[in-house]
């Protein structure tokens, strides 16, 4: 039976009144009182809103907010196995997916995540334990099948194509011991293993059957079911201007029950910066705004937050080049480069001059000093040719690098700073003799340049990530199929980076040791000339709080503690 309830005798009057009131009006005043009212209404929804830009009905009633950011670039996978090739699809999936261990802002280290962990006296086994509760954005529970297969059937399979992970997990035996246990054994110990297991999770009820050689092509890539605290709300869009939109909203059942200001994140790629400028009015955010562009993007709107990140950017001498083989090339390479002179016309301030970013950089200052540089070539047997203005040897051959470098099609400012690094590195060494061709290549033709050390001088920026690991960089078994760009074998070398992996937190004493005596050693080597590290600005709008990016290792880290942002009202 249903029961309605009679209206009570004020709320007769109430209607009475009004009816007689409306009566009285004439047309226009009516048109007019509901233009009244219409603004009434609004006036009170910007109120109840917050005056924040982009929150709908569904988030007032909720208490929550949109977050609209901006980057450049384009998505290509949200798939956490492929997103570290790809910036902007590494920003997006770090919110989707989440892994064993992830990177801790407030302590600047890797800690637990969704699973506890144990390491066994050797220092070479890890068991991890699922947490429980722990579920897929479908509602499918996470458990150790889930673990094995993303590590032993994905990233271990002979085709998977992501170099970097694959090496990272290379040698290592993975075994489920139940549904919410798996161990890992390494061969040989590492204490940066473990930052390697922030790298998301995948589900595989659902891409179980899906061919390794196909995986990233597969509609996954588009519309992702993940683990983290924002899933996605539907299969990306691109316009037909080249932008691109992925909408994101708060997991209600992610297993840190909390109840985020921040409920649903839009995230809109503009084909290029400018196109980002033109756009910026629609976003509250704006990441990875370079040094040199941050007074042309931000507004008074927007609070920037500067960061600089464990990366940098270096000219890789091909060691195994006849010539470059020498030291006192190299010497005279290093020498002749005026560093400073670069940093300032590219507008850059953070000068380096050794990969171990742990250590202050102030004490590895090397000063330019050209007639060193020519006095290195001359005992070379490289003599300077006064009619060319160029190093003769004997035969009469010419002293000649080619220098390779990434284009940038699609980004103004950054092909400016890339062409201009490049093209003062190949005037300075040509003041001492040194003639330079510089050869520019787009991305997918440049990447294969660097696979195939198809250079004599290269011009490449690296990242260190969460552990600062340099083993991938200049160990020598990474010489010519890895990232070891110079070709660089040093025995030493090789013993302080083994030795540096080894140290465990009880060793810190020892691990500075190394790291100085593996400076040293590069240092004497040269088998790069380390130019500068970037410095980058998070752009945001104002009236968000709580964002932190003082321990900032990758852009997407801005995101570490989005949980627990504020919007001031």
């Amino acid at each position: 039976m249903v029961f309605k309830r009679k209206p009570s005798l004020a709320s007769k009057c109430g209607r009475t009144l009004i009816k007689r009131v409306l009566k009285s009006y004439s047309d226009k005043e009516k048109v007019l009182s509901g233009l009244l009212l219409l603004i009434f209404i609004l006036s009170g929804w910007k109120i109840l809103s917050g005056n924040w830009e982009g929150r709908d009905i569904v988030n007032v009633v909720q208490g929550g907010h949109n977050y609209n950011e901006g980057l450049v670039g384009e998505i290509k996978h949200l798939n956490p196995v492929f997103a570290d090739l790809n910036e902007v699809d590494r920003d997006i999936t770090s919110l989707i997916f989440e892994g064993l261990s992830k990177y801790d802002l407030e302590t600047g280290k890797v800690v637990e995540n969704i699973a506890t962990h144990t390491l066994d006296e050797t220092k070479t086994i890890y068991t991890f334990v699922l947490k429980e509760g722990l579920t897929w954005h479908d509602g499918e529970p996470i458990t150790a099948d889930d673990v094995y297969f993303t590590y032993h059937d994905v990233i271990q399979h002979p085709e998977f194509e992501n170099p970097i992970l694959k090496s990272s997990f290379s040698g290592v035996t993975v075994e489920k011991i139940d549904e919410q246990t798996i161990t890992m054994a390494l061969n040989e110990t590492n204490s940066f293993f473990f930052t390697q297991l922030t790298v998301g999770l995948l589900p595989e009820h659902i891409l179980k059957d899906v061919p390794i050689t196909e995986l990233d092509t597969h509609e996954f890539n588009q519309n992702p079911i993940g683990n983290g605290p924002y899933q996605v709300k539907g299969a990306y869009e691109t316009h037909k201007d080249g932008t691109t939109e992925v909408k994101l909203s708060y997991y209600n059942n992610y297993w840190q029950a909390t109840t985020p200001e921040v409920t649903e994140i839009n995230f809109f790629t503009f084909p290029t910066y400018e196109d980002l400028l033109a756009g910026r009015g629609q976003v509250h955010g704006i990441a990875r705004v370079p040094n040199y562009r941050i007074e042309e993007t931000t507004e008074a709107r927007f609070t920037s937050y500067e960061y600089s990140l464990p990366q940098y950017t270096a000219i890789f001498l091909e060691t195994d080049d006849d010539r470059l083989l020498k030291l006192n090339i190299r010497l005279a390479i290093q020498k002749a480069l005026d560093k400073e002179a670069i940093i300032e016309a590219i507008g850059y301030d953070h000068l380096i001059d050794t990969p171990l970013l742990e250590l202050n950089q102030e004490e590895w200052i090397y000063q330019p000093n050209s007639e060193e540089a020519m006095g290195a070539l001359y005992d070379e047997g490289w003599n300077l040719d006064e009619e060319t203005g160029f190093r003769l040897n004997d035969e009469g051959e010419i002293l000649s690098f080619s220098l390779v470098r990434r284009s940038f099609p699609t980004n103004e400012k950054q092909e400016e700073v890339t062409a201009t690094t490049a093209q003062m590195i190949a005037e300075q060494l040509a003041e001492i003799g040194i003639m330079v061709t510089i050869e520019t290549y787009e991305n997918e033709a440049f990447q294969q340049k660097v696979t195939n050390r198809e250079y004599d001088l290269l011009l490449y920026g690296q990242s260190l990530g969460y552990n600062l690991d340099t083993y991938s960089y200049w160990h020598s078994s990474q010489v010519s199929t890895g990232l070891n760009l110079s070709n660089y074998g040093n025995s030493n070398a090789d013993f302080y980076i083994e030795a540096i992996r080894n140290s465990f937190g009880d060793d810190e004493g020892d691990k500075k040791e190394y790291l100085q005596k593996l400076a040293e050693a590069i240092k004497d080597d040269i088998p790069a000339v380390f130019l500068y590290t970037p410095t980058y600005y998070f752009l945001a709008d104002s009236r968000l709080e709580g964002i932190v990016t003082s321990n900032l290792l990758f852009p997407h880290d801005r995101f570490a503690n989005i949980l627990d942002w504020k919007v001031i009202k």
